[in-house]
């Protein structure tokens, strides 16, 4: 409180893109806590303190909040930052409370953790046949365009100043395409045939999206232990009428690549949060009442695999 109270009422520089989400005031006050929080001096502390602010962004601008897509809601009434970032900063603090409980309860409060922050499709900082599990629910092939859906995080917090330069960065962005692209699953070729009938454009983001992630698998293969074990989640869907089956293309790339089957749990998709329908013609989510929806992930599956 005493850093907010002393912090400066100016607005810093931001990006164009930051006045298109926030009025005036409201940008003002939330400059107001970001420099109050950029003052505390234990990197752990800021940095969680910096998590509840990224994550009262949304709250407090125009973005509809339902959306996952970059759409302004007229209608909204803008809540008050400091009220928002105090009321999920104290959320955030029972959470790890009883998060730090349950380690201490189980005896892993010694257990050391390492956040690394790299491109999954290159050589990561280590070292080969190291490690016994690794989990992961990758990105949806052109289904969420993760750096819009994260852009008031990245601009406000200066990740980047180009967001046409940052959206190329993700796996299963529809901005960029590669050549060269190594599919190795029948599947996927069969899938890349039948999308380049209805829409070229399709066929190489969905490619690109498989070649990506085969070399994230290629990584994977490197990293784990022989015996180690691979839980990827991840669901089928469609695209342009043609069904895109994800779990059977990553199940054949991983097999290609020396893996073995372990298991593959299919269940229902429990979330309400995630776009359930797409619109059968232009393959955009679509509202649960849109007479044209189709079921886009209606369930996932959990790929259990071996080295």
């Amino acid at each position: 409180l005493e850093y907010y109270e002393n912090s400066p009422s100016a607005s810093r520089v931001h990006h164009q893109r930051i006045s298109y989400w926030f009025d005036e005031a409201t940008i003002k006050e939330l400059d107001k806590i970001y420099f109050a929080i950029k003052k505390i001096k234990n990197h752990n502390v800021r940095r969680f303190f910096l998590c509840s602010f990224s994550h009262n962004l949304k709250n407090c601008s125009r973005w509809l909040m339902k959306s996952i897509k970059p759409t302004i809601d007229k209608d909204k009434i803008l809540k008050n930052p400091k009220e928002t970032f105090l009321r999920h900063l104290d959320s955030m603090i029972k959470k790890n409370e009883q998060f730090y409980s349950t380690l201490t309860q189980s005896g892993y409060t010694n257990t050391s953790a390492k956040m690394y922050r790299r491109d999954s499709t290159k050589k990561l900082p280590i070292e080969s046949e190291a490690i016994d599990l690794i989990i992961t629910s990758p990105p949806y092939v052109t289904s969420y365009e993760y750096a819009d859906l994260h852009q008031l995080t990245a601009l406000w917090l200066e990740y980047t100043r180009d967001l046409s330069d940052f959206r190329k960065r993700f796996i299963g962005t529809s901005y960029h395409s590669k050549k060269d692209l190594i599919l190795n699953s029948s599947i996927a070729e069969s899938i890349r045939k039948e999308l380049l009938d209805v829409d070229k454009k399709t066929a190489e983001e969905v490619s690109t999206y498989f070649s990506e992630m085969n070399q994230v698998f290629v990584e994977m293969k490197r990293m784990l232990k022989k015996g180690g074990k691979t839980c990827i989640v991840v669901g089928n869907t469609s695209l342009k009428g043609v069904k895109i089956l994800n779990a059977e293309v990553f199940v054949e790339q991983l097999q290609n690549l020396g893996l073995r089957v372990v298991d593959v749990i299919k269940r229902e998709i429990p979330s309400k949060n995630l776009p359930s329908v797409r619109d059968k013609k232009t393959g955009k989510f679509a509202s649960i009442t849109d007479k044209n929806k189709i079921s886009a992930y209606p369930t996932e599956y959990i790929l259990v695999m071996q080295k």
